[in-house]
């Protein structure tokens, strides 16, 4: 729980009458070197993370691919694009040779066709690794990138832009806390047998958690257990009364026998280098969360001095203990923790005294995780996302069906009164997301708006504790902008609501489109063309009255489009572990 101070009177004892009213939207910097640009947290003095996708111009290293053997992948995989090509009636504006030569860092279509090229091949460790967001800080007037764990490549003369990124809190006084990847390298290696060496991408380990001082010094939280790399998170940071700072998330613990006993048997170091092993071990026993449960994980908290020193490190708890006769990955994880050093999260616990693959939500307090909600089936599954300075924790519940998370509902928790309680949705079977609550009990998130369709349109929501209703917070928004044109913002997702009840949330606008090397496109007459971007924007309340806007069927596109976009965008493996929209990458 990142809010320190006592909740404003801005809204103070009033019910769901304080929806009405209206909000002025504040369109937040933009990153100029990618499309999407999203909001992650703020603290009450304004300062703000985020993140950008779909960057422009990743550097694409094809030094190490064989364009001249036949029957390989790219061959195929261009052949195919050229085809592609010729159903539409266009010449394809790139040869291999052209590819091999660089033309990826020149020509738009080379270097689109290169990015899913390697996208197919990622479950390989033989080709270039990349990712396509970045963590960024947000100021009045720039958005700016803030590297964690990246290196510059003199190879490519530029970030290897092949690590995760993600700030997922910041404190009252702009301490940042995320996590992210350690960045790939290439390596040689001759597999056993074979004559010729293979060029192999590697790292040295999955994530780390990581805490950023207002000095920009990088301080890493490095877990309980390191063998075969290891992984932490940081989620949420506390500024402490008496000085210091609580942080919690997750860190490996340790390993199953069932998990050694398979790396031992295929990580031999005979066809591939023993860090590509571990990195496809990893990937192969990543649960529905996106977890790597190729480790035991915990709960986690780390108490930092003044200078960011570990003084502390502590598991925080675990919904089932492994019997003697069982070799599960047993999993915790702590999302958010408020001013009483409860944490809310979600644990693995058990069902029908067995243990179960999916977690269910929960708090941690001294030591201990308590389940919140009752589930009569396997398949329920559920996350605490967030703690308010009162303890009412707030998440989601939901199903799994076939490897997929459905029906998706929110619920907030009183630990004090133990008072359960769902929160109620756009309509019947509108599945939401929950991503925060300040102090005076108001939430904020996301859900679907429509009932039929395959793109089910998403909307952001304000709602206040015990109220019969959600708000579209769309709805407190103006019809029209100073010119009269239709308003041209609709709010995909609220993100973060502060103790003065100002929103951040992210938005979509019509903008020009750019290709991936960032150039404006144009259609075959010369005329530019525009797509829908996720951009951050800030609310802020106001005494105004609630228009009443026309009719949804005729209101322009800027208005009534684009939410499935960024909700695209945004549901990416790990989705459901996250708090806030990020990704673990």
């Amino acid at each position: 729980m990142k809010h320190t101070l006592i909740a404003a009177s801005i809204f103070a004892g009033l019910s769901g009458q304080a929806l009405a009213a209206t909000y002025q939207l504040t369109e937040l910097p933009r990153h100029e070197g990618a499309v999407h640009s999203i909001v992650s947290d703020a603290n009450e003095n304004g300062q703000i993370i985020g993140a950008a996708t779909r960057l422009f111009n990743l550097p694409i290293d094809v030094s190490y691919i064989d364009f001249d053997k036949d029957g390989t992948a790219i061959k195929a995989a261009y052949d195919q694009e050229k085809s592609r090509y010729e159903l539409i009636d266009e010449t394809i504006t790139f040869t291999l040779e052209d590819v091999k030569n660089g033309a990826a860092s020149t020509n738009a279509d080379a270097n689109n066709f290169m990015l899913g090229f390697l996208s197919r091949q990622s479950n390989s460790a033989e080709y270039q690794k990349l990712t396509d967001r970045i963590a960024l800080t947000v100021s009045p007037t720039f958005a700016d990138e803030k590297v964690l764990f990246d290196v510059q490549s003199s190879e490519l003369n530029s970030l290897t832009r092949s690590v995760g990124n993600n700030l997922a809190a910041i404190s009252d006084d702009g301490v940042m806390v995320g996590w992210g990847s350690a960045p790939f390298s290439k390596t040689e290696f001759t597999p056993k047998d074979e004559n010729e060496a293979k060029t192999f991408f590697v790292r040295d380990w999955n994530y780390r958690g990581i805490v950023i001082n207002t000095a920009g010094e990088k301080f890493t939280l490095e877990p309980a257990f390191t063998e075969h790399g290891g992984a932490s998170i940081a989620t949420d940071i506390e500024r402490l009364e008496t000085g210091g700072y609580v942080v919690v998330g997750y860190a490996s613990v340790g390993i199953t026998t069932q998990r050694q006993e398979g790396y031992d048997d295929r990580c031999k170091g005979e066809d591939r280098p023993l860090q590509a092993c571990v990195w496809l071990e990893e990937r192969r026993v990543a649960n529905l969360d996106g977890l790597p449960t190729f480790y035991d994980l915990r709960a986690y908290q780390w108490t930092l001095d003044d200078n960011f020193a570990v003084v502390s490190a502590k598991e925080l708890g675990v919904g089932a203990v492994r019997k003697d006769n069982e070799d599960n990955t047993i999993y915790s994880a702590a999302m958010a923790i408020n001013n009483s050093d409860i944490a809310a999260g979600y644990s693995i616990t058990r069902f029908d005294n067995d243990i179960n693959a999916r977690v269910v939500p929960g708090y941690f307090k001294d030591g201990q995780f308590s389940e919140i909600g009752e589930r009569d089936a396997w398949y329920k599954t559920g996350k605490a996302v967030d703690i308010n300075n009162n303890n009412v924790v707030v998440g989601h519940r939901a199903e799994v069906s076939r490897s997929t998370i459905q029906k998706a509902v929110g619920f907030y928790y009183d630990i004090n009164a133990d008072k359960f309680a769902d929160i109620p949705t756009y309509f019947n079977g509108s599945e939401m997301v929950i991503n925060d609550i300040n102090d005076a009990g108001y939430v904020v998130g996301q859900g679907e708006i429509e009932k039929n369709g395959n793109n089910k349109r998403r909307e952001g929501f304000i709602y206040k504790l015990g109220d019969e209703n959600i708000v579209n917070i769309n709805s407190l928004l103006p019809c029209k902008d100073a010119s009269g044109q239709a308003f041209p913002y609709t709010i995909a997702e609220a993100v973060k609501i502060t103790e003065s009840n100002k929103i951040y949330a992210i938005a979509v606008k019509t903008v020009e489109r750019r290709d991936r090397l960032g150039v404006v496109e144009k259609n075959s007459k010369g005329e530019i063309e525009y797509e829908s971007a996720s951009l951050p924007v800030l609310l802020t309340p106001t005494n105004g009255e609630v228009e009443q806007c026309a009719a949804p069927e005729v209101e322009t596109y800027e208005r009534q489009s684009g939410s499935f976009s960024v909700f695209a965008l945004l549901t990416l493996p790990l989705v459901w572990l996250r708090r806030r929209k990020l990704k673990i990458a």
